[in-house]
């Protein structure tokens, strides 16, 4: 197939918009929970580092055991430690994929159940001399030690040269929590209420009424489902824990607030995924690709073919060419020459090209198929709004390159003004969350990147400042 000069992006679906260890990892535990209804510990991971401990806790809800959202295996997470401290039959393998069928997909399958998830503990957290403990919430394709211990390394090193958030904020004297989730691209209602239970155990550890949140990316959609009691506009998302009335200050590094557009945007992003097998959807099911025409049905964003393997990304979704306040049109790096551009009209708003066919961003943003919230979420998301007690704080990225290539490409979102992965536009869009009368404190740009944003010092030094008032 000719396909036009190959688009070097790797989206927020993919981003964020991140050797086994030998022997058994876990102390197991008689469960115990502490009251009906809270979450169960189901064991202690016997090497913590670069945590002082590492907990599996399950959720307690019948709906979460017995839950089992589809996931694709490249979509567990990645660093091998923070895969370990998960239970070794957490996945379940219904397939493989084939020649003809999502070609290159590999293996897929489903949680054997939603219910678990895993809890760092900061070092010196017993002996915090602040009042209220920080719980730390990853983006997509990430966990918590990429994240908040050691950003510059995919992998845990043994020696960590360059920490995160997580050490900066235990020397200043924080109680300091994160959170991982099984599946990097995990539905956000279902991890909401992982935060939630998450929240549960550090109140009780701690003796807090309440926690202050930092969220990146992704994370903050999970973050703000809990906050805004976004289960309630959806019906069968409605068993879920309500707002407890239990964060005080809610930091949104990098949060897609209106949502991202990048695999409907670019379809040379699509084919880099396809050809590389990286751990994102696609934005079609259906195209020309190694000379054949082949299905990419377990790659799409929607339930359309029965089973939607990234419904964490299909939340994420808005259509940003059509967008009334701030419309962003194509790119060049959006065209397709060699069809006159149909391809790229076809792959955004549907239909069939010579190369694809795709239902198009509108239609799998309704995705009427869909389930546990995977329908309008952004909408919703966006007129519902935040609980009024939460004051919220937001820090975003402004430089569109990436100098530092840990996904293996350089990235440069140019459609409009962006962090090289997220449009300013998305990450500064506060109406709707504070449209309840959250209250916004503060907003902070700097001249970083998606995953700089997280990690550089001085970022950090505007989170503790913030954490501090």
């Amino acid at each position: 197939m000719k396909r036009v000069k190959k688009w070097w992006f790797i989206s927020l679906v993919a981003a964020t918009l991140l050797a086994v260890t030998a022997g058994n990892p876990f102390i197991p535990l008689n469960s115990t929970k502490a009251e009906s209804g809270s979450p169960t510990l189901i064991a202690t991971a016997t090497d913590p580092f670069p945590w002082e401990k590492v907990e599996l806790w399950a959720s307690s809800k019948s709906e979460m055991i017995n839950g089992q959202e589809p996931i694709v295996k490249f979509s567990l997470p990645r660093n091998n430690k923070v895969r370990n401290w998960f239970p070794g039959d957490i996945y379940v393998e219904d397939g493989q994929s084939s020649s003809y069928e999502d070609y290159n997909f590999g293996s897929y399958g489903h949680l054997a159940s939603n219910k678990y998830f895993l809890l760092g503990y900061g070092p010196g957290w017993q002996n915090a001399t602040k009042p209220y403990p920080v719980l730390l919430v990853h983006g997509a394709r990430d966990d918590m030690n990429r994240a908040w211990a050691h950003p510059w390394d995919h992998q845990t090193p043994s020696t960590i040269e360059n920490p995160g958030l997580m050490q900066y904020l235990s020397e200043r004297g924080y109680a300091v929590f994160a959170i991982s989730f099984a599946h990097t691209h995990g539905n956000n209602l279902i991890q909401a209420q992982l935060l939630a239970d998450a929240i549960e155990v550090i109140k009780s550890k701690t003796g807090a009424s309440k926690v202050d949140i930092v969220a990146h990316s992704k994370g903050n959609l999970a973050a703000i489902s809990y906050m805004s009691s976004l289960n309630q506009e959806w019906t069968d998302t409605t068993w879920m824990t309500d707002y407890r009335g239990d964060v005080r200050k809610y930091i949104a590094v990098a949060s897609p607030f209106k949502g991202i557009d990048t695999m409907f945007r670019y379809y040379t992003a699509n084919l880099t995924v396809i050809e590389d097998n990286l751990n994102s959807p696609v934005a079609f099911w259906e195209a020309y690709i190694y000379y054949a025409y082949r299905y990419y049905k377990r790659w799409d964003m929607s339930h359309t073919y029965k089973d939607n393997f990234f419904q964490g990304q299909t939340q994420l979704l808005h259509n940003w060419v059509e967008d009334p306040e701030h419309p962003i049109d194509f790119n060049a790096e959006s065209w397709t020459a060699g069809d006159l551009n149909e391809t790229m009209y076809k792959l955004y708003y549907g239909g069939q090209s010579l190369y694809i066919t795709s239902e198009g961003i509108d239609n799998v943003i309704a995705n009427p198929n869909g389930n546990t919230g995977t329908s309008n979420f952004i909408a919703k998301m966006n007129g519902k709004g935040l609980d009024p007690g939460v004051d919220l704080y937001v820090l975003y990225g402004t430089n569109q390159v990436w100098d530092y290539t840990w996904w293996g490409y350089p990235i440069g979102e140019k459609a409009d003004a962006s962090d090289g992965l997220l449009f300013v536009a998305s990450a500064t869009y506060v109406t709707g969350v504070t449209k309840r009368g959250a209250k916004l404190k503060d907003i902070k740009s700097f001249d970083y990147n998606h995953l700089d944003i997280a990690r550089l010092e001085p970022a950090m030094a505007y989170i503790e400042s913030k954490l501090a008032e």
